[in-house]
């Protein structure tokens, strides 16, 4: 029966995926997993643009990047993601399957692991536990909010998961299964390898195995965590010019001590409304549970809260997605604690009492993430698609768009080029215009109604920076299209139409 359950909560969760997911490609993120996804899935991921070499204005090559993308260090002209390629790779197939829109069923997908490798660790403290945990995992606001998007979070918390869930099992091919997962998982998100640590002494100090059978398995893990990890330095080395380089920048821009104490209230905040004060009951599972399993899962949440606490600090709630691959261990120990507690007040009530706190927190929760517009999102999402395929319909061929926010939404969705204005030299924008147009392009500006006063900031030198013509085009909710060539004509007094799209 709990199978069955399991099952259904499994296939729920790849529905609400489907069903709810933004299925965009626009933002920083998104638009970053997706063309590197098309690169992977032709063989280049890196191709040179002869205008970025050609361009006569300062670090022209930041302009020619868009969003979630910066010039390569390795190869002139071409740009290499800013985020990890782990993800991307794992989108190939789908892509050479359905095209470059397959590649939105991965996180779905990952989802479903992700619940099932939950229960299958919470099952390591009993069937109900893992139910239980299975249960709140799939109604946690943070995982909803992820697995709603193309971004790597949930499939790096599910490959993690899995590969716990390996390691604390019986089976005697757990440790090369655990091994494999935490090797992708490396490739998905390169910054949480610590978390081998704590694995590889669990495998070594075992109790109930001898040896010679804990040296074995904690060999074969840590064989293929170091396959893994030689594959990511190698890619690495080839995109940004060294095996520990990242799309990120040197990581003394983005570590720092001084974070420690701010990210820790932030995230504990957001927990707490995430999932209650609830969670702090997992603090109590050392004293009830204690034991080598509990040790490893309290360990590899502290290396995770090691990993995040001292980077960059964010003031808006979903970056507790970085604790993601904590938060199935976080409710494993809290829901068995639960039952620990309940077992030893009165065992008849265990399982009620387990139910009830499940069903009641998963309600609650789901509750926290439609306020947080979990529901939402993809219809927000959508403006992207809705803008570059208006682009695609309405624009020249030769068009080339100067956006900033959207100039992943204009590639992926129009195949038009772009440049984007904050990577653009404050004192070039007129030498830029003047640049396509020579090499054949008609200019068009793009924004959205909050970036406009920072392009009128940044190009206050320009006249174009003013923005005091109407635009060739209004797209819902307030994004305009500008065509640079209507200024003059708007001053010498024509009209200059407007192209207002609901």
């Amino acid at each position: 029966m709990r199978r069955v359950a399991v099952a259904l909560l499994v296939a729920a969760v790849g529905a609400v995926g489907v069903r709810w997911g933004t299925f965009a490609a626009g933002s920083s993120d998104s638009y970053c997993y997706l063309y590197q996804a098309e690169r992977w899935a032709t063989g280049r991921p890196q191709v040179p643009d002869p205008l970025t070499l050609e361009a006569p204005w300062p670090d022209a090559p930041s302009a020619f990047a868009p969003a979630g993308h910066r010039p390569s260090p390795t190869v002139p002209g071409a740009i290499v993601p800013i985020c990890s390629p782990g993800l991307s790779i794992l989108m190939v197939p789908l892509v050479w399957i359905a095209g470059l829109r397959g590649a939105f069923f991965i996180v779905p997908l990952f989802g479903m692991l992700l619940i099932g490798a939950t229960y299958a660790v919470g099952s390591r403290f009993g069937a109900r536990v893992g139910l239980a945990s299975a249960v709140l995992m799939a109604s946690s606001p943070i995982f909803l909010y992820q697995l709603v998007q193309p971004m790597n979070d949930v499939p790096a918390a599910a490959l993690w998961v899995v590969a716990v869930a390996a390691v604390s099992g019986t089976k005697m091919s757990g440790p090369l299964v655990a091994g494999c997962a935490a090797a992708v998982a490396i490739l998905v998100r390169p910054n949480l390898v610590p978390l081998v640590i704590p694995m590889a002494a669990f495998l070594l100090l075992r109790p109930e195995r001898t040896s010679q059978t804990r040296a074995r398995a904690a060999a074969a893990f840590g064989a293929c965590v170091a396959l893994g990890a030689l594959v990511v330095a190698l890619i690495h080395l080839s995109l940004y010019g060294s095996p520990v380089g990242s799309g990120y920048g040197p990581a003394g821009m983005l570590f720092s001590a001084g974070h420690v104490s701010l990210n820790a209230a932030r995230y504990w905040s957001w927990l707490t409304e995430a999932q209650t004060p609830a969670w702090l009951i997992a603090l109590l599972s050392p004293i009830l549970l204690p034991g080598a399993l509990t040790a490893l899962l309290v360990a590899l949440i502290a290396v995770i809260g090691a990993v995040y606490l001292p980077y960059l600090v964010f003031d808006d709630w979903s970056y507790v997605r970085f604790l993601l691959p904590a938060i199935p261990l976080i409710l494993v120990l809290m829901m068995a604690a639960v039952d620990g507690i309940s077992r030893r007040v009165a065992p008849w009530t265990a399982r009620p009492v387990l139910a009830l706190v499940s069903i009641l927190l998963a309600v609650q929760a789901v509750g926290v993430a439609a306020a947080h517009h979990v529901f939402r999102l993809q219809r927000l999402e959508s403006r992207y698609e809705r803008t570059g395929s208006f682009i695609a319909r309405r624009l020249p061929a030769d068009a080339i768009v100067i956006t900033a926010r959207h100039s992943g939404g204009v590639r992926f969705y129009s195949g038009r080029r772009t440049l984007t204005w904050d990577g653009l030299d404050p004192a070039s924008l007129d030498r830029a215009i003047a640049f396509v147009r020579r090499r054949g392009f008609q200019p068009f500006f793009l924004f959205e109604s909050w970036e406009e006063p920072l392009f009128r900031q940044r190009f206050a030198m320009s006249p174009l920076g003013e923005l005091d013509w109407p635009p060739v085009a209004e797209i819902a909710p307030l994004i305009r299209i500008y065509r640079p060539e209507d200024r003059e004509r708007y001053r010498q007094g024509l009209a200059v139409p407007t192209e207002y799209v609901p």
